[in-house]
């Protein structure tokens, strides 16, 4: 039996989209008002990470799956809409980090040393972790780590997310309509 539903790549491309463009606003934003080191936005980051993916996902369950998800269904759509966005994102990365504002490495660089200081780290294990650093700091490993990383961030938001956005409807329901239209869903 073969199914009829349409493929979820073009909805989730569409929703990735629309969630890189929000966080990658978000991040202008940011760096204008130059809050990049403040910790608090990390948490405020993942609270339009939230917000936007709840609204994809609610948007994806009502136009294209009629009103209904299983928790499964918006999982794995959740995390594919994080993924697409994170690909968009990590290219944005980039070109921040090429011809933005190429120093702002040497700044998380400097920060990172500072607080190593802090932490009562030795000139030697400073020097060592500083080294290691620079190297995963350059832009070609920080579009691999930005993919990685937001797409973590999405699975768990995601289980979060998913939570609130099922909405399963009659069994009943269903299968008299499978049975009444073979091949729709």
């Amino acid at each position: 039996m073969e199914s009829n539903r349409p493929s979820i790549l073009r909805p989730a491309m569409t929703y990735g989209l629309i969630i890189a463009l929000v966080v990658i606003i978000f991040a202008v934003l940011v760096w204008i008002l130059g809050l990049e080191g403040a910790r608090w936005m990390q948490w405020v980051n993942y609270a339009a990470y939230f917000g936007v993916l709840y609204f994809c996902l609610k948007n994806w369950r009502d136009h294209y799956n009629g009103g209904y998800i299983r928790y499964g269904q918006a999982l794995s759509a959740g995390i594919l809409f994080m993924f697409f966005a994170s690909v968009i994102y990590a290219f944005y990365n980039v070109i921040y980090l090429k011809w933005i504002d190429p120093t702002a490495v040497e700044r998380m660089l400097d920060i990172m040393e500072e607080e190593y200081y802090k932490r009562g780290f030795t000139e030697e294990q400073v020097s060592a972790a500083m080294g290691f650093a620079a190297k995963l700091h350059n832009p070609g490993m920080q579009f691999f780590s930005v993919i990685i990383g937001t797409t973590f961030v999405g699975v768990i938001l995601s289980l979060i997310v998913s939570i609130f956005i099922r909405k399963e409807g009659d069994p009943y329901q269903q299968a008299m309509s499978e049975i009444e239209n073979p091949g729709k869903e």
